[in-house]
């Protein structure tokens, strides 16, 4: 995914090219997992320079339901040595390039903490921050603990980088008013310039007969068409309508939290949202796909592209589209 960053109305000199990558789910022996998975969808052909940040989904390699603490006791990982941090220090150093993944986490010294978390390594192999999901989904309280809170980072190629995770963006367990946009208004309020996601949301219909979502094959790309592609895209509208939404208050005052001061439109920033979700089935639940990148700015929210419903890729916004929002943002 080329992604093009610019401050204010003004595209900034650099640009930041960065790749969502998504699968269907095939549970394996841990030891191949990564290597099938990512030689699946290609991404050992991209070399140094061709990426600057590359963003999995939540719980990449594991999978993402499990029952009880006894369940997914076998795909545990620590925050240093484990596969999936590993892999995140081999891709970052070979690609020159961040990488965010998500991974289930045990932690050292307190082996009975697990957390559902995430990675964000430097290219340099540095673990810039173990982010730890802060709102949990029920499917995550059957075994890990509450992560600490939000967090935002500044890394000086990058910016205010803003990490989060699937459920982060809803209200705390279903049951805080919607309009606290606790993740929103955290962002807003450390100015984050990049929000990255790795998500393992559900799709509208989570039910088993969802066959034709967990076939890799069956969400080749963008040039398919017909019923099933209109479909597909009334699906990834309403995810992205409802993710937009949850973000009001980075792109609109009146739903910000009255604590945080108002911005003028003069100084407002354009922020990047990028949301990397699970596609296929597991455990006889669908999610939803429909990994995006947003530009948030003007009190609009601008879609620059996403994948289908049900698509196993890896989606490229490449800089013109960047060049175009720009001018548009600046009618």
């Amino acid at each position: 995914m080329l992604l093009g960053c610019w401050k204010g109305n003004q595209f900034s000199k650099q640009v930041w090219r960065v790749y969502i990558v998504t699968w269907t789910e095939r549970k394996e022996e841990s030891a191949s997992r990564c290597h099938k998975l990512t030689t699946h969808i290609n991404i050992p052909r991209f070399t140094p320079d061709d990426i600057d940040i590359l963003v999995l989904p939540e719980m990449a390699f594991s999978g993402y339901r499990f029952k009880s603490k006894d369940h997914i006791k076998p795909y545990l990982e620590d925050a240093e040595t484990g596969t999936t941090v590993r892999w995140a220090k081999q891709q970052a150093a070979r690609l020159n390039a961040y990488v965010m993944v998500g991974y289930p986490q045990i932690v050292k010294g307190n082996p009975d903490k697990y957390y559902n978390s995430a990675c964000f390594v430097a290219p340099s192999t540095e673990i810039l921050a173990t982010y730890q999901k802060h709102f949990l989904y029920e499917t995550d309280e059957a075994w890990a603990e509450e992560g600490p809170g939000f967090m935002s980072i500044d890394v000086p190629d990058l910016g205010k980088v803003g990490l989060g995770i699937c459920m982060d963006l809803n209200p705390y367990r279903f049951e805080a008013p919607f309009t606290d946009f606790e993740f929103a208004n955290f962002h807003r309020e450390q100015q984050s310039s990049i929000i990255l996601c790795s998500m393992a949301w559900l799709g509208k219909d989570a039910s088993e007969n969802d066959s034709d979502q967990s076939d890799p094959s069956s969400g080749s790309g963008h040039d398919s068409n017909g019923e099933d592609d209109n479909v597909q895209d009334d699906d990834v509208m309403e995810v992205c309508n409802y993710w937009c939404m949850r973000l009001l208050p980075i792109y609109n005052d009146a739903w910000a939290n009255n604590s945080i001061p108002e911005t003028s439109q003069k100084i407002r920033r354009s922020i990047i949202f990028v949301a990397c979700n699970r596609v296929g089935t597991e455990g006889g639940v669908t999610f939803g796909g429909s990994s995006s990148v947003f530009v948030l700015s003007n009190y609009r929210p601008l879609i620059l592209d996403h994948l289908k419903s049900n698509e196993e890729n890896v989606l490229i916004v490449k800089d013109e589209v960047f060049e175009r929002t720009a001018r548009f943002l600046n009618q």
